[in-house]
């Protein structure tokens, strides 16, 4: 289905024919000399279907880059002569995915057993109560870390990868999903300070009440440190040298202004407590996840927030597994909130009221990105607790309920770019941005669509596993088969 042709106009490029798949990362920086002839590091994906971006698609293109870095997409385009070829015929090209928050590259800590004792519970360390906001996901980063791989072979590039822990775990950080070490993937750019309502074990602030309280305090503290700060360095004469506090000084930029505040929530009370915060204390916030945002609509769109919808999806009931669309969907018009069973003999109805209910509230979490799109909500998705095999299949799910093909792309695209600040880099396939981009035989969201090479930062990688059909669907039924 695919080919790959190597263009070669002269003679000293004669013995440097070399297929790309197989071509080491070294290759490209290889330097010319008498004895060892010069390999090109420049591809051409030609006569593709490009999907530059949401709505702006080329029936029949080309794609070059040079150094990771597109230099030329268009429907005539001038390949260079020392390119590697690939015959696009049949193919799509996509820009690449962007995770807006994960744990992926980031090991499990270890020894996780039981916490130890502190002398006053209510005022523990601060490592002990699960604040290190100081500490970056860059040095926790594992280039090897298997999930990488995955996430990578179903189309994302870039992650925005958080350390793990508990309540301020620290800085999160943009990464590339491929790479020799951690210093080669990790990209400049914005570093969010990663706050969730995740209270430490057995000392304070160990309940949403007081995480809110325990926020409120250190983001209060940093900035009279910070005036206390400015004014001994406008004139330190007669005055006490500041203390230096690691925790607080992580606060700085965000009192100041400067770094935003990256804010996971998995229920809708977490939403209002994060905005009550943000409104109270006036950070800058991005809202993540929000599993419960179904009835914080119009709340998040008065307030303007960015925003990052969580991939994650409940699972279907086993029941439901085998169903066809329109027998689930007369099970949902069946379902009545006030059923209540009036004696035993109507535990039966009650039984398949609550299976209503289930479908019901499944088919909320659903619809919620469609929801947004709706409402004017501009979000970019975050794969948070999902499995890399069931993000396509979630994906469709949400099309299938309304979501449009557009908009899922630009979640997945340009809204998660401009969401970091990085829409000069990435986001879309146009000259001068990054060449981070998944090549395909079909449309990315069709359940028989095959990805067949994914490129980072022009490096190409071919997926072990391509296809993009609904495996958690596959599970599901496999499931209720065993029963």
């Amino acid at each position: 289905m695919y080919s790959f042709r190597g263009i070669l106009r002269g003679a000293a490029f004669c013995a440097a024919l070399v297929w790309l798949g197989g071509m080491p990362h070294e290759a490209y920086a290889q330097k010319n000399s008498p004895d060892i002839p010069v390999v090109s590091n420049v591809v051409a994906i030609e006569n593709a279907r490009i999907v530059q971006g949401p709505a702006r698609v080329l029936q029949s293109g080309t794609v070059v880059f040079r150094d990771g870095v597109i230099t030329a997409v268009g429907r005539r385009v001038d390949v260079p002569y020392d390119a590697h070829v690939i015959d696009g015929d049949s193919l799509t090209v996509y820009a690449g995915f962007i995770d807006a928050l994960s744990h992926t590259g980031i090991p499990e800590p270890r020894n996780q057993g039981q916490p130890e004792s502190v002398p006053d519970r209510s005022n523990p360390p601060f490592d002990r109560a699960g604040i290190t906001p100081e500490a970056s996901a860059r040095t926790a980063l594992d280039p090897d870390h298997g999930d990488l791989e995955k996430l990578r072979n179903v189309g994302f590039t870039t992650i925005m990868v958080a350390p793990r822990g508990r309540m301020l775990p620290g800085q999160a950080t943009m990464a590339l999903s491929a790479g020799t070490n951690s210093s080669e993937m990790i990209l400049q750019g914005m570093q969010p300070m990663f706050f969730q309502f995740t209270g430490a074990q057995g000392v304070y602030p160990g309940t949403p009440m007081a995480i809110m309280s325990k926020f409120r305090q250190l983001y209060r503290e940093a900035d009279r440190r910070m005036r206390l700060e400015a004014m001994y360095a406008e004139d330190p004469s007669g005055l006490a040298r500041p203390p230096y506090d690691a925790v607080h000084e992580a606060f700085f930029p965000v009192v100041a202004g400067d770094r935003h505040v990256l804010v996971w929530t998995d229920e809708v009370l977490e939403i209002h407590r994060a905005m009550t915060l943000q409104e109270e204390l006036g950070f800058s916030m991005i809202l993540t996840g929000l599993e419960g945002g179904i009835d914080t609509v119009d709340k998040v769109a008065g307030s303007g927030l960015p925003v990052a919808l969580t991939l994650d999806l409940p699972d279907q009931p086993r029941f439901a597994a085998k169903l066809k669309a329109d027998s689930l969907q007369h099970i949902l018009d069946s379902y009545d909130d006030e059923t209540r069973t009036a004696t035993f003999r109507d535990v039966e109805a009650e039984k398949e009221n609550l299976e209503a209910r289930q479908l019901w509230s499944r088919s909320r979490y659903v619809g919620m990105a469609a929801l947004y799109e709706n409402a004017g909500i501009p979000f970019a998705f975050t794969t948070m607790g999902v499995s890399a095999g069931d993000v396509h299949g979630n994906l469709r799910e949400m099309i299938e309920a309304g979501l449009s093909r557009e908009a899922a792309l630009a979640a997945l695209t340009v809204n998660a770019a401009a969401l970091f600040g990085a829409s000069d880099r990435m986001g879309s396939i146009d000259t001068g941005k990054m060449a981070n981009l998944i090549v395909t035989d079909g449309d990315v969201f069709d359940e028989d669509t095959s990805i067949k090479m994914v490129f980072v930062a022009g490096q190409m990688h071919e997926p072990s596993n391509t296809s993009l059909g609904n495996r958690s669907r596959d599970r599901a039924e496999a499931s209720t088969s065993n029963q």
